[in-house]
């Protein structure tokens, strides 16, 4: 099978979805084995070259892409819950190599597995509306062109995070992204573009990790929006968002995941007393990344 021609568009779309949730599936399923484009067509069944475009059009990612989130996703998983070694990990989850896996793992997370390690159990137990509070307290003034993305569904404690990646652009990672709290608009901060944003609700009653890590779909949800940023930075962008589907990707799969933990680790700790320094890093400015 080389294409859904010859159907009615509903029902080629929902082919089209069908086939790569079912390539998803198993990937998930062989991650620790050497997948290639030309296996993972064959499941959905379609020709590596339609197979491809399909795949990207649903998901907004390459195959590939999208398998190299999915065994970083379970590589934190098992980096916070497991003592296993990275070298372990590493084969857990498709690389020969261990030095591969950390170099791939510190592009596409932001750190490295062991710092990653180490942050992520500090936060493990905090509550989000904890650390909305704090981040609301710690929230600096951002400056021009910013961009206001105003999100519905928001409630008091609610975490959002996002992720923006320029249109067009040959990678899947983000070029800025932004953690906002206390207000339903989000304001980012980057260069006059066109950009595809990646919205990230986490629920107040649950803690960071098990959006961020543990991926519990009680605890979060997703949105995504096509948004243009123009000089005078005032376009106003909203977003719909609602469960994560069996074809989106891992929650900020490929992006700065490692620095927004760390940021949290730091709003973890309460504040000493009598005067406690400013945070080096300002939450609510997005950063190039």
């Amino acid at each position: 099978m080389n294409s859904t021609s010859g159907v009615s568009p509903y029902l080629a779309d929902q082919a089209r979805k069908a086939a790569a949730a079912q390539a998803i599936d198993y990937m998930r399923q062989h991650l620790a084995e050497p997948l290639q484009l030309a296996d993972l067509a064959r499941v959905a069944p379609f020709s590596p070259f339609y197979f491809h475009r399909l795949f990207r059009d649903v998901t907004t990612m390459t195959p590939a892409r999208f398998l190299a989130a999915l065994r970083m996703a379970e590589a934190r998983r098992l980096l916070l819950h497991t003592d296993r070694t990275v070298t372990a990990i590493s084969r857990c989850v498709g690389y020969t190599s261990a030095a591969t896996f950390t170099t791939q793992f510190s592009r596409l997370v932001g750190t490295t597995p062991g710092y990653f390690r180490q942050v992520t159990r500090l936060l493990d137990g905090h509550c989000c509306h904890v650390l909305a509070e704090r981040l609301h307290r710690t929230a600096a003034v951002v400056s021009r062109p910013r961009l206001t993305l105003l999100v519905p569904d928001r409630e008091p404690g609610d975490l959002v995070l996002v992720g923006l990646r320029g249109k067009g652009r040959s990678t899947d990672v983000p070029t800025a992204w932004t953690v906002s709290a206390g207000s339903s608009a989000v304001p980012v901060v980057a260069r006059p573009s066109t950009y595809h944003a990646q919205i990230v609700l986490v629920r107040a009653h649950s803690t960071l990790i098990s959006a961020l890590v543990d991926e519990e779909p009680a605890s979060y949800l997703v949105g995504t929006a096509e948004v243009e940023l123009t000089q005078r930075g005032a376009t106003v962008g909203r977003i719909l968002i609602g469960p994560p589907r069996p074809t989106d990707p891992p929650v900020l799969a490929i992006g700065p995941i490692g620095r927004i933990i760390e940021t949290f680790a730091c709003l973890s700790e309460p504040p000493q007393p009598p005067d406690p320094a400013p945070l080096a890093t300002a939450p609510t400015t997005a950063a190039s990344a």
